[in-house]
């Protein structure tokens, strides 16, 4: 099939932005014209006409020869803004904003594309790059921290007469009300909590920091969004405080090591300890390696990342951080209190780790093109099937 040439002319407007004029002779149109008028004469019914024979006067008379006209633009419009950006040897990196200019009958088809463009990426030179490859060693350290891992998983709790800090376990009665109402939702009896957890209401923690067994607290508190229909809503908590809890972690000896698996020393459990870290370690080395050279390589490019890029990628990462937060009932106020930053600070620090990870994954793609770094079928088909292990789904389904 032969292809009717467009007239494109190209104009840079700003850094990696280029809008694109370009006239469409009135003949290349005429298979979109085709395609719709086949769709309509499948989909209309007229009398003494069998579906898909209708004729194109009919339909013109019934729904109006401009609807059939901008169906077909809408229909071939995208073909012809590829076509345009082939023909001057673009890429583009978004969707482009298209404006229609002229598109009269017998008159050649006339639209703008505004759109952003790869920017022209020039490789650091990667053989001068050099960074520290992180140790794999498996130390005393790693493992002692192992145990204590182990160790809190058996520990005990003991209650003990002393105020309640950060990390103890209270058994508390936690009653809410609204008006002087009980609310059954926001209540708990019997309940043992975790001290600094932030797993209640947002002032609980605070309030039971410092109380010794039989203390009784009244405060008033906000609650927040995962407290479902109440949320945002101010509520009376009274709270009985019936134990103060310790963990009481066991002694590190051979007594400890057969308690938590088949060894007979502590000596053994430490040796199983470090086969294990070892290919585990080895892992994260490498991929941590991997994180070094490619900061290091983003360091050494002297481009920056289109700001189209970069919008979208700080909308999509604040509004998963919104949603994370959301999530653990904090707003983004909140948040940035805990941190000792402010919201703008947060945007900041998200805006620039956005344009960081745009710059990375253009200069993957320039290695790639010009390494002819290719992906296989079977590369694809192992990344479908750890994907679909995952998902604990079929991989043809994934």
């Amino acid at each position: 099939m032969k292809t009717i040439p467009l007239e494109t002319a190209a104009e840079t407007i700003d850094k990696d932005r280029v809008r694109l004029r370009v006239a469409v002779p009135e003949a290349a149109l005429d298979p979109a014209l085709r395609a719709v008028y086949k769709r309509w004469a499948q989909q209309m019914k007229v009398p003494g006409f069998r579906k898909g024979k209708v004729p194109r006067q009919l339909i013109d008379a019934r729904v109006g020869s401009d609807v059939v006209r901008d169906e077909a633009l809408r229909d071939a419009l995208p073909g012809f803004y590829e076509e345009a950006l082939k023909s001057k040897e673009l890429e583009a990196i978004a969707p482009p904003e298209v404006e229609v200019i002229e598109f009269e009958a017998g008159s050649p088809l006339v639209f703008e594309a505004t759109v952003d463009i790869r920017p022209e990426i020039e490789i650091p030179d990667l053989a001068s790059i050099s960074v520290d490859a992180p140790s794999a060693d498996v130390t005393d350290q790693d493992i002692d921290e192992q145990i204590e891992r182990l160790r809190d998983r058996f520990a005990e709790l003991e209650s003990i007469g002393r105020e309640a800090r950060r990390g103890d376990f209270v058994l508390i009665d936690l009653n809410a009300y609204r008006h002087e109402q009980p609310l059954e939702e926001a209540s708990a009896p019997d309940y043992l909590y975790e001290v600094g957890s932030r797993a209640g209401p947002p002032r609980l923690d605070d309030e039971l920091e410092g109380s010794r067994p039989g203390a009784i607290l009244k405060f008033n508190d906000v609650l927040g969004d995962h407290a479902g229909e109440l949320a945002g809503q101010e509520v009376s908590f009274t709270v009985l405080v019936k134990e103060v809890k310790a963990k009481s972690l066991p002694p590190v000896d051979d007594d400890f090591a057969k308690t938590v698996g088949e060894f007979d020393t502590l000596a053994e459990l430490r040796d199983d300890f470090r086969v294990r870290l070892k290919d585990v370690k080895r892992g994260l080395a490498e991929e941590e390696l991997r994180g070094r050279v490619l900061e290091a390589v983003v360091d050494a490019a002297k481009f920056e990342a289109p700001n189209k890029l970069v919008e979208g990628e700080f909308e999509h990462r604040l509004k998963h951080l919104e949603d994370d937060l959301q999530k653990a009932g904090m707003s983004m106020a909140q948040y940035a209190r805990e941190i000792d930053s402010s919201e703008l600070e947060i945007r900041a620090d998200v805006r620039r780790s956005a344009a960081r990870s745009v710059k990375a994954e253009l200069l993957l793609e320039e290695v790639a093109r010009a390494q002819r770094i290719e992906v296989t079928e079977e590369d694809l088909g192992r990344e479908v099937a750890i994907a679909a292990a995952r998902a604990q789904k079929d991989p043809q389904e994934l």
